[in-house]
């Protein structure tokens, strides 16, 4: 999931401590409500949440919070809340704050290349894809060991990862096995919910789940469906 920052799309905001916007709280609180709780219409039941793993950035963790207020405290109890540095966003180095528009005058200005993208070329004194790469099988090796322990014990097993844009999309491409050196092609708006999971429940298949968040409980379809 990916928190709503103050800042224009456009604009690179990686280690800048930003909060949500107003317009955020509002989305992410209302997310929360459809997202997490025990009526049919929730995607997530908490009696089958493991783990949330969180950015330490004040956004992220704003997200969370909101994510999970309207939910009985006693409910979560068993849920193990992990903030995690490997989640946290693309680090963009000199490109910090930066437009795409303005990254591509600087780099001019510097002898580089205006033919600039993120994931083949990286951020001059941030990350490059290999090193973002790294961090990211890092998490998802650590939710495919709670996955794994679930699947053994016959039990549903959630988890929920609170990250932004860039390091999310990197999320799900890697998911799935997918090198990061290029544009995944994975769109993701501020606030969006995305859903990984695996074909055939079975651990060695990781997939996207293209229906999403968006599933129509069987007990409210029509008869004819």
């Amino acid at each position: 999931m990916a928190p709503t920052g103050p800042t224009p799309r456009c604009q690179h905001t990686s280690f800048t401590d930003i909060d949500l916007t107003d317009f955020g709280v509002k989305q992410i609180a209302a997310t929360g409500r459809a997202l997490v709780g025990s009526a049919s219409t929730n995607l997530i039941d908490p009696k089958t949440l493991k783990m949330v793993i969180s950015s330490p950035r004040t956004r992220a963790l704003h997200t969370q919070k909101l994510l999970f207020e309207s939910v009985p405290s006693e409910e979560l109890e068993h849920v193990n809340f992990v903030v995690d540095e490997n989640i946290r966003e693309w680090d963009y180095g000199e490109y910090e704050g930066l437009r795409t528009a303005e990254i591509k005058d600087l780099r001019e200005e510097r002898g580089l290349s205006r033919d600039w993208e993120i994931w083949s070329d990286g951020c001059e004194g941030g990350e490059d894809y290999k090193q973002v790469t790294e961090r990211v099988d890092a998490v998802i090796s650590r939710i495919r060991d709670v996955h794994r322990e679930a699947f053994e014990k016959g039990e549903d097993c959630n988890v929920v990862v609170i990250g932004h844009g860039h390091i999310l999309r990197c999320f799900a491409a890697r998911w799935v096995g997918r090198e990061v050196n290029c544009n995944p092609q994975f769109l993701l708006d501020a606030g969006g919910v995305g859903v990984l999971s695996y074909q055939h429940h079975n651990i060695s298949e990781p997939a996207l789940c293209l229906a999403g968040a968006f599933v129509v409980p069987a007990d409210e379809t029509g008869a004819d469906i």
